[in-house]
């Protein structure tokens, strides 16, 4: 059970109920028992003295009498039991979520979506499976095996021990077969995450596949993976096939022997006809019990499999986190020093440096912008304000501070983000807009839909601002998905302002106007400005190149044209192109 050991904090939440529901399964269990043992004695009453209406009555009574009893004790062991089961599931599945909420962006890189939503769902229902029904299961069949075995040691011994010996072979069977079906289960699982994964990609993607007439070669490639998913499950369909028939083989050649060997004895004045009886419905009884051992092996063996992949998540620490002790709540103000910030990424031997002795300072109010080539690093730079992603040296401060030593709810708190790759939800426009910022009022709303210039476009919608937009904001066009980020973060009313390439999909007169509102927003706060076009940035305090991984050129627009290096160059053929555009 140490494979289990992680759910134990959920499960033990909900002990007594389960206690309660065990205590109910000893109940029905040994009234259960009983039965063979009024069949018994009715049936040689009937064969001593015949038909006696009074002793048939008194036997349906009693017999009546212990299916209700058994009943109601049966019920209130699968509420108590099977209930808390949906109870330590739901507890699991909120912990899961609430885990992978808090997890880095490195978790999620490592990890398909489909894969994470397999966990959240299928492994936690086989949890539920063994806490629940294999659990409830288990007792009930070693306390009807127990009670029974005792019970037919004392009525004959011979045809007891003929039982006890050949019905373990039942489970065995189970076990064995259930050890071959606990891997392919494994792999099943695996692979609906796959088919998840793909499938998920290709209704986000939709439109991409669409406009690359792909939707033939994303069938095939779909169809190959749900192929492999279809055949593990059918490997896993043919051994069980294989099984339950056997298992009933084996437990008919056991009826029938005790048949042969019963009514031998019975015949030799050995055994009552009664006794018989009493040993068919034993035999009877413990079908069930002796193959729910193996099903609850069954059980456990996919449990074990499952919370393998849950521990994975549940025990995962993020690696961007408060820290331990002393972290800071802070009331962002907006300064903001790069001192001497290098990143590094992969491992041992193939580690590279990104950026490398990053240093430059943002002071209160002003607005620095970020450019250089695609791929320079200056997105992976501002995701370090922010602590997306730790440096691997150097220090990010703000106010002052180490941003590690702050919390990250307050750090955060205090920066509105726009980026490159807008996700919006599957909610009302409205909804997107406040979503950092649930109770603005409409006047704010309005403020921050003008500031943006998504006010053009609102009254063109449907129903306005409450329009449902589809999932990740299909229904869109791409400029629009951008000022809808766009009027999220300004109406988040934050200290530091962070566009990366915000208006990226917006046509340049709506980013001139958008800049401008953007312009008088900006005052009094801290902006961090990364753009393609350095027309979009030359009125910032301060200008930084990234080249290579590292601060090749800073200052304002004027001092850098004037120097005539990198950025001079940029800007030249800039205007060359701007001229070619307009001719």
């Amino acid at each position: 059970m140490n494979q289990l050991r992680a759910l134990w904090p959920y499960v033990v939440r909900y002990r007594w109920r389960f206690v309660i529901g065990l205590l109910c399964t000893l109940i029905a269990t040994g009234f259960a028992i009983q039965v063979p043992q009024v069949l018994r004695w009715i049936v040689d009453e009937i064969n001593t003295k015949g038909i006696v209406w009074s002793d048939l009555q008194w036997a349906v009574l009693l017999m009546l009498g212990i299916a209700v009893i058994d009943g109601i004790f049966r019920f209130f062991q699968r509420v108590l039991i099977l209930g808390s089961a949906h109870q330590v599931e739901g507890d699991i599945r909120e912990a899961m979520f609430q885990k992978l909420l808090i997890l880095d962006q490195k978790f999620y890189g490592d990890h398909h979506t489909g894969d994470l939503m397999t966990r959240v769902t299928n492994d936690i229902s086989a949890i539920r499976q063994f806490v629940g029904p294999g659990v409830s299961s288990l007792v009930s069949a070693v306390l009807m095996i127990t009670g029974a075995s005792i019970l037919m040691m004392t009525t004959n011994v011979t045809l007891a021990i003929i039982v006890l010996l050949l019905l373990p072979a039942v489970t065995v069977l189970f076990i064995l077969v259930g050890a071959r079906m606990r891997a392919i289960f494994r792999r099943v699982q695996d692979l609906f995450g796959e088919v998840s994964t793909r499938a998920q990609e290709n209704f986000s993607g939709i439109r991409t596949i669409k406009a690359y007439t792909q939707e033939e070669p994303e069938t095939v490639e779909f169809l190959r993976v749900n192929e492999r998913f279809r055949a593990q499950n059918v490997r896993y369909v043919l051994l069980s096939g294989l099984l339950w028939p056997t298992i009933s083989l084996v437990l008919g050649s056991i009826g029938a022997l005790v048949l042969l060997i019963g009514g031998q004895q019975v015949a030799a004045g050995q055994m009552t006809v009664g006794d018989l009886v009493l040993f068919n419905g034993y035999l009877a009884a413990l079908g069930w019990p002796v193959v729910a051992l193996g099903w609850t092996v069954d059980l456990y063996q996919q449990a074990v499999s499952a919370s393998s992949r849950l521990a994975e998540v549940l025990q995962r620490q993020p690696l961007i986190r408060d820290a331990d002790h002393g972290a800071i709540d802070h009331d962002v103000q907006g300064q903001i020093t790069f001192d001497n910030v290098g990143i590094q990424v992969g491992s041992a031997p193939d580690q590279r440096w990104i950026l490398r002795n990053v240093t430059f300072s943002v002071g209160i109010g002003q607005t620095v912008a970020i450019v250089g080539a695609t791929g320079g690093g200056k997105t992976t730079l501002v995701n370090l304000l922010s602590r997306v992603q730790d440096p691997s040296e150097g220090r990010v401060l703000v106010d002052g501070h180490d941003v590690r030593s702050l919390t990250l709810s307050s750090l955060r708190q205090g920066i509105g983000y726009v980026p490159q790759d807008t996700f919006l939800f599957s909610v009302p426009v409205r909804e997107n807009v406040t979503f950092g910022r649930p109770d603005a009022t409409d006047d704010d709303i309005d403020q921050a839909l003008l500031i943006s210039r998504l006010s053009n476009d609102i009254v063109q919608l449907p129903t306005g601002i409450d329009t449902l937009v589809g999932e990740r904001g299909v229904t869109l066009s791409g400029g629009q998905k951008q000022r809808t980020a766009i009027a999220r973060a300004v109406l988040r009313n934050p200290a530091i302002l962070v566009l990366d390439d915000a208006l990226s999909s917006v046509d340049t007169h709506t980013a001139a106007q958008i800049l401008d509102g953007l312009k008088r927003f900006r005052k009094g706060r801290t902006a961090i400005i990364i753009a393609q076009r350095i027309a979009t940035v030359r009125d910032a305090d301060l200008i930084v190149l990234l080249h290579d991984g590292a601060v090749a050129e800073q200052g304002t627009h004027e001092q850098l044209v004037a120097h005539g290096g990198m950025y001079a160059a940029m800007y030249q053929r800039e205007q060359l192109a701007d001229a070619v555009d307009n001719a």
